[in-house]
């Protein structure tokens, strides 16, 4: 059984840190006096960078991998390059606090703890603007940042994933969980990363037993926009891009784009889109907070409408910067509603003139629009995934 892995995540060029180099790995398996020496040397490896450490696939450490870790932030700091770890589990914590509180002299540098990668990024952001020479430009701050977090959000979310399969079911290790994953998720037409979090979320399944026992099979609800009746199988991503194509038709434009929430941090995962510049696409595809008018929206579950682009208060600079030199000038952002009327997802329309007029009609037809998109999500949701996640479950017990 392979005990200990240790990938590259990402290795990026930061300008303003130390050495001007980011690393972000990703440790697997259990990190104990076997492994110590493997993962001592995983996190040598890449030099001179800084190191963020995604612990989200280490299911077990013991005092020897702690050792490892402390003496590594040790070293590290005095160069000035912090070592900071995300994704620690309530044993991994408390493992990390012994050492720390048994190494002496005390008070010396130990390894800095966040509690998601998103955090984690923050912080390397933040370094990295707070330093005088060369100061990182906002196309690094913000698009490239975005990027990277979009990157390692999905990979916790698998790597998470990796670990409860293994746990569960005794899988060989990362790998062959991985591949199971890919497998399930393909073969349900979802992306890797949303069938891990639905596991992640899903309560565990009692050993030899089917999963969602007694679980009714609700009829599919109508939708007057989809371009398939009823009853036939359905990509989510055939679904939204109906959904991007009809709020179109609706308020005349060629530029929309479909953002699902992911509850696990209440981020807005750009989904669908058409009319937009790459750099567009590449700025917005994770919405955090309340920088953007959909992240607002969102916030309110209500719909926001902005006039014009170039003066509304609903924008950050960089995200107004970003609006407009995609020619958007009016905006809509319509949540669709999930369970207990909070947002599930948002739908936005931009067009290229300020002051855009929409009718009241026009709000009627977004509103039903939004109403059937939800229903059908939370169809899907409670069907389409919950079938993924019993094929998975068999799967790896081997039946």
């Amino acid at each position: 059984m392979q005990k200990f892995s240790c990938e590259t995540v990402a290795d990026l060029t930061v300008p303003g840190l130390a050495t001007g180099r980011l690393t972000v790995l990703a440790v697997h398996g259990v990190a104990d006096a076997s492994t110590s020496t493997g993962l001592a040397a995983a996190l040598a490896a890449p030099g001179s960078a800084q190191l963020v450490v995604d612990l989200t696939g280490l299911y077990r450490l013991e005092s020897a991998g702690a050792e490892t870790l402390y003496r590594f932030a040790e070293e590290s700091a005095a160069r000035g390059r912090p070592l900071r770890l995300t994704g620690c589990t309530a044993q991994t914590a408390a493992v990390l606090a012994r050492t720390g509180a048994a190494r002496e002299p005390a008070g010396r540098a130990g390894p800095e703890l966040y509690a998601t990668v998103s955090e984690a990024l923050a912080a390397v952001i933040a370094a990295a603007a707070a330093a005088p020479e060369p100061a990182p430009g906002p196309s690094f701050a913000r698009t490239d940042a975005v990027e990277l977090r979009h990157r390692l959000l999905a990979h916790a979310l698998v790597a998470r994933a990796q670990g409860l399969l293994m746990e569960r079911y005794g899988l060989p290790g990362p790998g062959a969980a991985g591949t199971l994953l890919r497998t399930v998720a393909r073969r349900h037409g979802m992306r890797t990363a949303r069938l891990a979090g639905a596991l992640a979320q899903a309560g565990a399944p009692r050993p030899g037993e089917p999963w969602f026992t007694g679980r009714g099979h609700p009829a599919e609800p109508a939708v007057g926009f989809l371009p398939l009746p009823v009853g036939q199988a359905l990509p989510l991503s055939v679904f939204l891009d109906a959904l991007r194509d009809t709020v179109c038709a609706i308020t005349h434009t060629d530029m929309a784009n479909v953002q699902l929430l992911d509850p696990s941090d209440n981020t807005l995962w750009l989904e669908s889109h058409c009319g937009f510049p790459a750099d567009f696409v590449h700025f917005f595809a994770v919405v955090d907070g309340t920088t953007t008018p959909c992240g607002h929206a969102a916030r309110k579950s209500e719909r926001v409408v902005v006039d014009d682009v170039a003066s509304a208060p609903y924008f950050d600079e960089p995200s107004r910067a970003a609006a407009l030199a995609a020619h958007s000038r009016s905006v809509q952002c319509t949540p669709i509603p999930g369970p207990a009327g909070r947002a599930q997802g948002m739908f936005s329309t931009h067009h290229a003139q300020p002051g855009h007029d929409f009718t009241g009609a026009q709000f009627v037809a977004l509103d039903t629009v939004a109403r059937e998109a939800g229903a059908w999500l939370d169809w899907y949701r409670t069907n389409t995934v919950l079938d993924a996640l019993e094929d998975l479950h068999r799967r790896a017990q081997g039946t």
